[in-house]
């Protein structure tokens, strides 16, 4: 192999090294787990109050992220947002991160917080309509650290409680 055909390949790895890693990063922020813990169940209510929840991240590698936010949605109106500022979640493993919860409406984000939580778990009778409710997670990350990217992924309500609280699916963490 002559002289320049080596500068060429290894040029050409030094190009796409920021690409195939900002692939990978965008493929791990959308495997990202919202997860309780085997001592402690998570609801609604903490969530808004103690401002803490668990991700899991499931990747044999790094995932970096700028910015998640967990949006309560209720009769297709935002009723608040769970902030979390950006980090570095470890391969395979679950992390507790806080964040900062924000509503206009605090109070009625409270009371539908509790009312889902009991009737989630099955302590509650139905009085609101559970279809009304969902979470929409958006998660913020940079491509090679300058081009900004989101991913939204929506849940019903009772859907990201159970992922929550790690009813229906196994986690790989």
């Amino acid at each position: 192999m002559n002289k320049h055909t080596a500068i060429v390949i290894i040029a050409s790895f030094i190009i796409a090294g920021p690409f195939v890693f900002a692939s990978w990063n965008i493929y791990g922020v959308q495997q990202i787990q919202f997860v309780g813990t085997e001592e402690k169940k998570i609801n609604y209510f903490d969530i808004i109050n103690n401002g803490e929840i668990n991700l899991c991240n499931p990747n044999p590698f790094y995932v970096i992220f700028d910015k998640m936010e967990v949006i309560m949605i209720f009769e297709q109106k935002d009723k608040g947002r769970f902030s979390i500022q950006g980090t570095t979640l470890p391969p395979s493993s679950v992390t507790t991160l806080e964040g900062k919860f924000r509503s206009e409406t605090f109070q009625e984000v409270q009371y539908l917080s509790l009312h889902f939580d009991g009737m989630f778990s099955g302590s509650a009778p139905i009085r609101i309509d559970p279809s009304k409710f969902s979470i929409a997670t958006e998660t913020h990350t940079t491509i090679i650290g300058i081009i900004p990217y989101s991913i939204t992924q929506q849940y019903s309500g009772f859907d990201f409680w159970n992922m929550l609280n790690g009813e229906d699916r196994e986690l790989n963490c």
